[in-house]
């Protein structure tokens, strides 16, 4: 991750399998490794990376912005980012715990 790169970071209730909700949500994704994925969204380049456990059992995960949509020039970085949180979490059989 670049320092300059937009970041969101997600706490979690429960413990979720953060690519199973990626599936659940119709979210096309590619695991990197245990803990990293690689997710397209609205032709946007994410990175989601458990923060807290790994992707299969995650408590707390960042998703961090790697390429813009390159068709929906009126979202700037952090609605791209809200957006893709709002979406993957409502799918997840966790709540997303605010702070």
């Amino acid at each position: 991750m670049a320092d300059d790169d937009p970041v969101v970071h997600c706490e979690l209730a429960d413990s979720v399998d953060l690519r199973a909700g990626l599936e659940a949500a119709y979210i096309e994704h590619l695991e990197v490794d245990a803990d990293r994925t690689i997710v397209i969204y609205q032709s946007a380049i994410l990175m989601v990376v458990a923060t807290d456990g790994d992707a299969t059992a995650a408590h707390a995960f960042d998703v961090e912005l790697w390429e813009p949509p390159i068709h929906t020039h009126d979202l700037g970085p952090d609605e791209v980012l809200a957006e893709f949180v709002e979406d993957f979490t409502t799918a997840l059989p966790t709540t997303r715990q605010s702070g």
